[in-house]
């Protein structure tokens, strides 16, 4: 694991798959097992652990319940530090950086390492695209756009965000951004976590 070599945004991606690998070696579990714990095909999990592939946001929310840790153990390569302001704050230049699924959506995780009731990101959406899949669950999502224009749909009602716009809504309802502008969206967005729900 020579990390020192590569550029952070290469490593912290790429430790995607090696932190599943290295999970689910630690459980004792065969990628069958694993993947029928988390419902999701074996071949899959395989891709995924061999960085062939960027895991959709609800592969990323079956696998980490079903090893039983926070989102930040799948993308962290360091344990959560014990003490010290570290535990509270994430550094810029520590930030895990990973892409998800097909549609060409970045994610940079702001929160810091563990397991916390409140988890931030930023996120780029690119012109013409949007995340396919919206986990829904209990608590709440908010966000900030920082940069571009989005379009947001929360229970069948449409709205054009501009930059400096901001945004709040119940996790439980059905809701999608995509942007339809011309150039990349920038958005910080906040999730109350609550009964496993992530993202």
């Amino acid at each position: 694991m020579n990390k020192q070599s590569q550029s952070p945004t290469l490593s912290l991606e790429a430790n995607i798959g090696l932190r599943v690998r290295q999970m689910r070696k630690q459980r004792g579990l065969t990628i069958n097992e694993l993947a029928a714990k988390a419902g999701v095909s074996a071949g899959a999990i395989s891709q995924i652990e061999r960085n062939q592939t960027n895991p959709t946001v609800r592969m990323l929310e079956q696998l980490r319940i079903a090893l039983g840790v926070p989102l930040t153990a799948l993308l962290d390569a360091d344990e959560p530090p014990a003490g010290g302001p570290e535990h509270f704050v994430r550094r810029r230049q520590d930030r895990p950086h990973f892409h998800v699924g097909e549609s060409g959506v970045a994610k940079e995780l702001l929160s810091p390492s563990g397991e916390h009731d409140l988890q931030f990101m930023l996120i780029a959406i690119p012109p013409g695209s949007g995340p396919r899949e919206m986990l829904m669950g209990n608590g709440e999502k908010a966000g900030l756009l920082m940069e571009g224009e989005l379009s947001l749909t929360v229970s069948g009602d449409s709205v054009t965000l501009m930059a400096g716009d901001s945004f709040q809504f119940k996790s439980h309802l059905t809701h999608s951004v995509f942007n339809h502008g011309s150039e990349t969206a920038k958005v910080l967005w906040i999730m109350q976590i609550q009964q496993h729900h992530h993202l």
